[in-house]
């Protein structure tokens, strides 16, 4: 791991342009009497603490929070939504010396670069190694722990799972005369000509098969299908450019430029979710939060959706990600923080992970759940959860070095080019790991 020094050097660089962040900590209140007994706080003073989402609209934390503080009445939540796409910034200020909140939801490929600044607290001391009274080790994944951990500590704790499985309209492959899903390249490319269509007769597609999402995290699943690895083992040096990379980016770019069905849709389209409530995708790779994403806001598709596994190639294809549940160091709260990670932790609780979002509870307990391993109805009466937990036991991790903010952004970019027909997949993925290297040199 690069030292402190050094790492400060390179972020506060990047960090000129970052706004200095108002207020966000939580603070005291006047002492108020608790109205309840078994109120662990008693007749403290009352406090507040704050709390970063990056959830958005299906966020399972926000309508847990009246029931929270009914049980806590002398710790009222600060509840505040942080968009995706600043969240980063916000956490790459306050690792510069902005403020924080007391607790945020975090992700796995990306904490570590911060744990180097000592910006989260040690969840192994301050909860003694366990939670709601059982062993952490035993309710949470051995994986998400150890990934969660470094020599510093434990920075979180797992909240959600994610993997990517092939969501698909089954009404519009019966349409179409396919019975079956595809399972790998070859079969995307066969069944995808059937279903990608000009439907109105003016000469112009209206349905496409696949997403395509100029982006990291959606090509990955291609990379790791055709055997190839982002890093090499030691993480010092890119892989991702090898002949497998160059051939999964190829074949990705195909599905727009060569075969046409797929749609390339870029930023400046919006949320993609409109394009599936129109119709125009009939097929895509994400994670089970979108299962609640497409309920919300396509409720009238009940019954047309089903999920099945990853796409393969050479071999199955998905990474292994997550959100965790993090203190912050600065937090002047953080028993009180514990409490409500505790709280959000019990079974009945994580299982709203599942039942609001649509994600993958990381709570053991609640992920084996009835609740959570029932037919659902929106999916034609399967049960999802069974394919994602499929995902999630034989998907791949991506590298968790600190700079991954840096190093996946960079192979986004190279995608980008690719899929736009503004390179060859040698020449961009070639450029992409050279800029790579220079970074990691820094780790």
């Amino acid at each position: 791991m690069k030292s402190k020094k050094l790492l400060s050097v390179m972020l506060l660089s990047m960090l000129l342009s970052v706004s200095a962040l108002s207020g966000c900590s939580g603070g005291k209140e006047e002492a108020k009497p608790s109205g309840s007994e078994g109120n662990e706080l008693g007749a403290q003073e009352q406090v507040t603490i704050t709390v970063w989402d990056n959830y958005g609209a299906t966020t399972p934390i926000k309508p847990l929070i009246p029931k929270f503080e009914e049980e806590f009445p002398n710790i009222k939540v600060d509840f505040q939504e942080q968009p995706w796409d600043n969240f980063w910034d916000k956490m790459a200020a306050a690792a510069s010396g902005g403020e924080t909140p007391d607790i945020a939801t975090s992700g796995l490929m990306w904490n570590p670069k911060y744990t180097v600044f000592g910006l989260f607290a040690d969840l192994n001391s301050l909860s003694g190694g366990k939670v709601n009274g059982q062993d952490i080790q035993a309710v949470y994944s051995e994986g998400m722990i150890e990934a969660a951990t470094t020599d510093q500590g434990l920075f979180g704790i797992p909240y959600d799972f994610d993997s990517y499985s092939l969501y698909y309209r089954s009404d519009l492959l019966e349409e179409a005369g396919v019975s079956v899903p595809p399972s790998n390249w070859d079969e995307l490319v066969e069944i995808g000509k059937k279903l990608t269509k000009d439907l109105d007769g003016d000469g112009k597609t209206d349905q496409y098969a696949f997403l395509v999402m100029p982006d990291w995290y959606h090509f990955e699943p291609f990379l790791y299908a055709n055997g190839g690895k982002v890093l090499t083992d030691d993480n010092k040096q890119a892989a991702f450019n090898s002949p497998e990379g160059v051939e999964a980016l190829q074949f990705y770019a195909d599905l727009v430029n060569k075969h046409k069905i797929g749609i390339n849709w870029t930023p400046d389209r919006g949320s993609y979710v409109a394009g599936l409530k129109d119709g125009t995708i009939a097929m895509f790779q994400d994670g089970p939060y979108v299962m609640g994403l497409i309920k919300n806001s396509n409720p009238e598709q009940e019954g047309k959706w089903r999920i099945t596994d990853a796409l393969s190639h050479k071999q199955y294809g998905t990474h292994i990600g997550g959100t965790y549940l993090s203190i912050f160091e600065k937090s002047e709260h953080k028993e009180e923080a514990w409490k409500f990670i505790e709280f959000l932790s019990r079974e009945e609780n994580a299982i709203q992970v599942y039942k609001t979002s649509g994600a993958a509870p990381g709570y053991l307990p609640a992920l084996d759940s009835k609740e959570v391993n029932s037919p659902d109805p929106f999916f034609g009466n399967e049960v999802p959860m069974e394919v994602f937990k499929k995902a999630v036991e034989n998907g791949k991790p991506n590298p968790i070095v600190s700079s991954w903010q840096e190093i996946s952004q960079t192979i986004s970019d190279a995608v980008v080019k690719v899929v736009m027909n503004e390179a060859t997949p040698q020449e961009a993925l070639d450029e992409a790991a050279e800029q790579v290297n220079l970074i990691l040199a820094q780790e």
